[in-house]
Order: structure tokens, then sequence, then C-alpha cells
């Protein structure tokens, strides 16, 4: 209790901490790392359960590296429906759509899973094709390569069937207001340790590819450069 308390002052945190005597909390929700000996017997393995008000648990979140940890806003942006979260900021405007960006984290730490979001609007009238869709450009939203950075997959919401064209070609697309997520974790390495350290900025960069039609005409295919950026802080100990 005493360790905990000094590292709540130190971080100025106001929520109850358990301090688990003989692990047995861990022990009855089957988290408990049995491999783990010596000083680090009795730990846990890491991860997030979120709560709700009824005590009812919403999600649960492990990770393979203990070094590497979703944030709790990450958890939560992913468990809130995409109409209730807030709009993104940074615009950027194509031919045919427009693009807001945001993450779920404005300050992040080496180690930290951020949840990046791009809120694509196409113009009246258009729709983009959906990832899979074959003959045409589907849409897509790629992050550039970076030492700082380990990426997942984009995740696209579900698309719409539509009939295209006097020959009624049936494709999928996008023809509403949709929003990709991305999953972004930043390294441990010492440049980025360094830079935390710091408290410096990092630009996470990409492009959105897509092609844009009506339901007459297919335009060219068009490439967009999006960014997010974070303020990074060192790892808490």
């Amino acid at each position: 209790m005493d360790t905990l308390k000094t590292f709540a002052d130190a971080h100025s945190i106001t929520f109850p901490l358990l301090s688990d005597d003989g692990s047995r909390t861990i022990t009855a929700w089957g988290i408990l790392n049995k491999e783990a000996t010596g000083k680090t017997a009795g730990i846990p393995h890491p991860g997030t359960f979120v709560i709700n008000t009824q005590g009812r648990i919403e999600s649960r979140s492990f990770e393979q590296a203990y070094t590497e940890r979703e944030t709790a806003a990450s958890i939560l942006e992913q468990l809130t429906p995409p109409a209730l979260l807030p709009k993104g900021t940074n615009e950027v405007t194509g031919q045919h759509l427009l693009v807001r960006t945001r993450q779920s984290d404005a300050i992040a730490a080496p180690g930290h899973h951020l949840l990046l979001t791009a809120d694509v609007i196409p113009g009246a009238g258009m729709h983009v094709y959906a990832p899979g869709q074959q003959g045409y450009i589907a849409v897509d939203l790629s992050i550039d390569p970076s030492p700082n950075l380990k990426t997942a997959s984009a995740v696209f919401p579900a698309s719409k069937s539509f009939v295209f064209g006097p020959d009624k070609e049936k494709v999928q697309v996008f023809d509403a207001p949709f929003r990709i997520t991305q999953d972004v974790a930043l390294t441990l390495t010492p440049a980025m340790r360094q830079l935390a350290t710091a408290k410096g900025t990092l630009t996470i960069a990409g492009a959105l590819q897509y092609q844009a039609c009506n339901e007459r005409v297919c335009f060219p295919p068009e490439t967009l450069k999006v960014s997010w950026t974070v303020v990074l802080t060192p790892i808490e100990r």
C-alpha cells in the first residue's frame, strides 16, 4: 500500500488502487501469470477490463507484450458507436470527398496503442468503392512506414450494395459519411524514448486512396495526404 500511495501521489492519481495482497483478486479473475517466478511471482497478465455500471464486463483487452498497452481512451473509442464520437478537426478536401482526422489520445508514451480515425464524407451524389470490390480502385487508408510505429490493418464499416450504370452492375460502395479506424503502436526505440523525454511531437503520416463515381460517370482516382500529431510523454514508472 505504501508503494501504491507513493506512485499515486507522484502522478496525481485520485481513483482507488488495489493492493492485491497474495494475488487473490487476479487469481479469482483468472489472469495470474503462473510462469512468473522470483521477484515477478504473483503478477497478472497485462490487460484491461471495462465494466459497466451494472457490474457486467463490456470488454477485455490483453497484450502479448507487457511493454505495449492500449490506452484507456483507445479502448473506450472502440466501444463507442461512431455517431457518438467527436468529429475530426483536421480537414483535407479532395475533388469528390472530405476527410476529417483525429486520434484517441493527444498525448501518449512509447509503447502505447492509439486509435486513429479518418471520417470520410463523400460529395453529394458520390460514392466510393469498398475494400475488395473488383474492377475499381477501392478506398484504402495506408500509414507511411516509420521506425516509430507498428501498424495494424485499417478497419472499415459495412458497405452497401449499389446498382451502377446501364449494365446494372452490382457493386459494394460507401455513399454516405463513414469512419475508418487504424490501430498504431508507438515503438520503444531509443530514439522514441529520447523524443518522449523531451516532450516532443510525432507526426503520423498516411494517405487515403479512392475512386469516386456518381450514377453516370467514374472519375480518375485520387490520393489525399492525411496526418495525425501526437505529443509524446515519458513512460510512467
